[in-house]
């Protein structure tokens, strides 16, 4: 069963439920112009390296997430998400810890 994302902020609501494919289009419109993302032990900062990492992972593989539960906090959102798709290990829970502000994602963190 998934979560329903009403409530959390638009850029944090576009990530978790466009598909994974479609993400590097959206950087610009999510993540603000200095963010951070780490991934699996790698860091990404600023929007071009975060647009590139989203399109290696669209590149790679086919999966989509289902958000398994929110929580909200000022300018914070942690998801808990369920990611399927034809990746070694799949399916596979993660944690996402999204730091925003004015609209935007300024980090982002996914962890086991």
């Amino acid at each position: 069963m998934s979560v329903s994302t009403t409530g959390l902020p638009a850029c944090v609501a576009a990530y978790l439920t466009k598909p994974v494919g479609e993400l590097a289009s959206i950087t610009d419109s999510v993540f603000a112009s200095d963010a951070i993302v780490r991934d699996e032990g790698r860091t990404y900062a600023g929007a071009d390296s975060v647009r590139g990492w989203l399109a290696a992972v669209a590149a790679q593989f086919t999966m989509k997430g289902t958000v398994r539960g929110v929580t909200t906090r000022p300018d914070t959102v942690l998801a808990r998400v369920t990611y399927h798709g034809d990746f070694p290990g799949s399916p596979v829970d993660r944690h996402l810890h999204f730091s925003t502000a004015d609209s935007r994602i300024t980090a982002l963190t996914i962890c086991p």
